[in-house]
């Protein structure tokens, strides 16, 4: 096994620690952490397109669970969804770590595609899980993209 693989095989596993989730089809987290770049400009777009339906979505049906007002479940919308929340969480997790980095962004992760990595996340465990809505809620949870208690 080559140094390489077995430094994507570490990120891999270091992401999965972070989320307290184990992907049977590891192809998706790779895909979720893998940024665009000038050959593969789509890389973890559309799981991040995805995913950021799929948060909102977890954060709409546990205030509604919570009889929240609507103002409420926007508000909880517009701090746990936004991108600089979601590159937050992923930075303070250790994420950015596990990122299969591109040429031109050379060792540094900004903020957008910090966010979308989130996303993408959400996105793979989603699939992964069979579209299952609790596994995705233990995985915010585990990022602290959940909503507050």
């Amino acid at each position: 096994m080559s140094h390489l693989t077995l430094l994507e095989d570490g990120k891999i596993l270091d992401a999965e620690n972070i989320t307290k989730f184990q992907f049977t089809d590891r192809s998706q987290l790779r895909q979720a952490l893998n940024l665009a770049d000038g050959v593969n400009q789509d890389s973890n777009k559309y799981l991040a397109l995805l995913g950021d339906v799929v948060i909102k979505l977890v954060l709409v049906k546990e205030g509604l669970h919570r009889h929240a007002t609507r103002g409420q479940i926007n508000n909880i919308i517009s701090q746990k969804a936004s991108n600089s929340y979601l590159a937050q969480r992923g930075f303070s997790t250790g994420l950015a770590e596990c990122i299969y980095k591109n040429r031109s962004q050379g060792n540094t992760i900004y903020p957008g595609p910090m966010a979308s990595t989130v996303e993408a996340i959400i996105a793979a465990v989603f699939n992964d899980s069979g579209e299952n809505i609790t596994t995705v809620e233990g995985v915010m949870a585990a990022l602290d993209i959940s909503w507050p208690e």
